[in-house]
């Protein structure tokens, strides 16, 4: 069993500071919700972004970032046989837990509501089962969650190792930063040492697959 924690995602509702935007309140209306039940989306909301947080526009409001890693995740070998357990830790200071049975929507507008609807109610239940839950929570405290004793982080300033080099211990928990661009928020390198994988920067659902691939053969699963 690993563990994987997506630190600094950016995941969070529309900020009080776009409330008076006017595209924000037309798709407030549009979608019949307050600004502060919209996921923030710089797909859709990239020049209020950066009217507003200048030069953030490309960090800040990345759910799609989330979803394809999680798909990723969803679809790999390692989870079928349930050895790998996921936490995402927001900028917001928020943690999501996901159950492994849960089968998320790979439609991304549906996985938008549903983060939408988590966010509003605090888990996401389906014939008595919690699929997904968020709690109050630092990364640090995510990382208490896990419990676990060996810690890497990955970043492109990290010392180089390969991959294989990396995924040799058991119950070991991997941080990805989910961002896009920029280092993480939360103080992630008190927490393990850092290390990277590559000569560039690369996606966090690239590093995910690497460490799942690696962990499967490692295993004997592939």
């Amino acid at each position: 069993m690993i563990n994987l924690i997506i630190a600094d995602a950016e995941i969070e509702t529309i900020p009080a500071e776009l409330s008076h935007d006017f595209n924000i309140i037309n798709l407030s209306k549009k979608r019949g919700k307050s600004f502060d039940r919209i996921l923030l989306d710089s797909n859709y909301m990239h020049s209020s972004i950066d009217k507003h947080f200048p030069g953030e526009s490309n960090r800040r409001g990345r759910p799609d970032i989330i979803h394809t890693l999680l798909m990723v995740v969803q679809d790999s070998i390692l989870n079928r046989e349930r050895q790998i357990r996921i936490l995402i830790h927001t900028r917001m200071n928020k943690i999501i837990t996901i159950n492994p049975e849960t089968r998320l929507p790979r439609s991304y507008n549906r996985f938008t509501g549903l983060i939408e609807s988590l966010l509003v109610k605090g888990q996401i239940e389906s014939d008595g089962a919690v699929l997904m839950a968020i709690c109050e929570g630092t990364l640090e405290d995510a990382l208490r969650m896990v419990k676990s004793q060996s810690v890497i982080v990955f970043s492109p300033s990290g010392e180089k190792k390969t991959i294989d080099e990396l995924t040799g211990e058991n119950e070991t928990t991997y941080i990805i930063g989910g961002f896009a661009e920029g280092d993480y928020i939360s103080d992630a390198y008190s927490l393990g040492k850092a290390f990277s994988i590559y000569k560039d920067e690369l996606t966090i659902w690239t590093v995910a697959s690497e460490i799942i691939c690696s962990t499967e053969r490692r295993m004997g699963l592939i």
